[in-house]
């Protein structure tokens, strides 16, 4: 079961940008509920420092993977990267087999 944690004083997005979050955290959840065997799912949003900044994170407890192995399918890339990239933003994605995986992403 997800859980869903947002700062009071997380920044409004525009609507490009919030449309961009919103199929980027969807396709993190997906793919944790389909392939991590996560009993744990977390959503966190808050500002960062940088003025109307977003930071969210969507972390798993699941089986993990090897952030460094070749991938069959587009799922991350397409999904997630490029969405945020697209509107500007950054994407980090923390996993090692064994630890769970958190998809984090920065967006303005």
């Amino acid at each position: 079961i997800p859980q869903l944690v947002v700062a009071d004083d997380a920044p409004s997005l525009d609507g490009p940008v919030a449309a961009a979050v919103a199929g980027a955290v969807g396709e993190a959840l997906a793919n944790a509920a389909k392939h991590s065997g996560a009993d744990r799912i977390v959503v966190f949003a808050e500002p960062t420092d940088v003025e109307g900044e977003l930071f969210c994170s969507v972390r798993d407890n699941g089986a993990g993977f090897d952030v460094g192995a070749p991938r069959q399918g587009v799922g991350l890339r397409r999904s997630i990267h490029d969405r945020i990239t697209e509107v500007g933003g950054r994407v980090q994605i923390d996993s090692r087999p064994g630890r769970g995986t958190e998809v984090r992403l920065w967006v303005r």
